[in-house]
């Protein structure tokens, strides 16, 4: 007789960002769970198996993908069809960006003068 694996609380829920794999966090424009540093990109749309576009929805239970020819669909079997190419282009650009943010550390001295830090 086998056992099913032990549950651990907050795994059954954990969701990735399409975009770079992370854990996902936030909610962009289209309602696609995503990353912090992909919050204002917009998932581009691809075909379908068939030839037709898929549509990205948002539902009661989650995300899916509509197809006109093929109808409703999950958003892993979706995100399975999507083209590897893409997934790498996206990939680049965000490393590209993360070498331009690098900012200079500013350093702040708080003193027991200070009204705002000690209320």
């Amino acid at each position: 007789m086998k056992f099913k694996a032990r549950k651990v609380y907050g795994q059954s829920g954990q969701k990735d960002c399409p975009f770079c794999g992370a854990l996902a966090i936030a909610k962009n424009e289209q309602g696609l769970d995503v990353c912090r540093s992909h919050k204002k990109e917009v998932l581009q749309e691809f075909k379908c198996k068939c030839g037709n576009w898929l549509e990205l929805k948002v539902g009661k239970f989650g995300q899916y993908f509509n197809c006109f020819k093929c109808g409703n669909m999950n958003y892993n079997k979706g995100m399975a069809m999507k083209p590897v190419q893409q997934v790498k282009t996206v990939a680049e650009n965000v490393i590209k960006k993360k070498s331009y943010e690098k900012k200079e550390q500013k350093e702040t001295v708080i003193t027991t003068d200070d009204a705002y830090y000690f209320s």
